[in-house]
Order: structure tokens, then sequence, then C-alpha cells
């Protein structure tokens, strides 16, 4: 009898040693799943804030250009005081070609940081563990660089 009752509690052992690994296993592989979810979400948001950024840079920009061309179109009619009011009328048409031009730059640098991030956020749907190396990648490489 006791060689049998040996034998009836190691299979009770084992069943009770795979159901722990198991177990173990289904919360490691939820937790990956958590990670990768708060991973996608992070890289998501970082290509949002991609587009904000240069949304934003090329606001600057344009804003900026718009102070110099008044300043160039004051300094021209300043400056040519007997054909005063053919550089004016000459400096204003220039100013609303290149102010077209710069809302029309605005606009396409928009519409590139829209798709972009369109992209950005349909690649790391696609391939989010890809997607969290390269953020990990990336941050360690600016870590790196910020330290310095």
């Amino acid at each position: 009898m006791n060689s049998m009752s040996g034998l009836k509690v190691q299979p009770t052992i084992k069943i009770m040693s795979e159901t722990t690994e198991s177990n173990t296993a289904v919360k490691k592989l939820e937790s990956s799943t958590e990670h990768a979810k708060k991973a996608l979400d992070a890289a998501a948001s970082a290509g949002r804030v991609v587009g904000e950024t240069v949304k934003a840079q090329a606001k600057e920009a344009f804003e900026a250009s718009r102070g110099h061309l008044g300043a160039a179109a004051k300094d021209l009619g300043e400056a040519a005081s007997t054909t005063y009011q053919d550089l004016r009328d000459q400096a204003r048409v220039k100013t609303e070609d290149i102010r077209f031009k710069a809302n029309h730059f605005l606009d396409d640098a928009s519409g590139y940081a829209q798709s972009y991030q369109t992209e950005a956020e349909a690649y790391i749907r696609e391939n989010p563990l890809q997607s969290v190396g390269i953020a990990l990648g990336v941050g360690f490489l600016l870590g790196v660089i910020l330290r310095r």
C-alpha cells in the first residue's frame, strides 16, 4: 500500500506544478500584452507630438517671415523717396505673393505632418513590438545625448 500511495502523490504534485507553471505563463502573457498596449499608446502619443511640433515650428517660421517681410517693405518705402509710391506698391505685391506662398507652405507642412502622424500610427499598430524596440532605442539615444 505504501508504494501505491507514493504513486498517487507524484502525479498530483506534477499536475499542481504544471498548473502553477501554466498560470505563471498566462500571467506573463497578460503582462506582456498590457506592456505592449502601453508601448503602443506611448508611441502613438509620440507620433502626435512630432506632428504637433512640426506644425508649431512651421507656424513660427511663417510668423517670423511675415515680420521680416513687413520690415523689408517699410525699409524699401523709406529708402526710395522719389519713387516711394511705386516701390511701396511693388513691395506690397511682393509681400502678398510671399505671404500667399508662406500660407501655402504652412498648409503643405500641416498636411505632411498629419500624413506622417497617420502613417506612424498605422505602422505602430501593424508592428507594435518593433515600435517598442524603436522607441526604446530612440529613448536610449536621447538619454545619451542629453546627458552630455
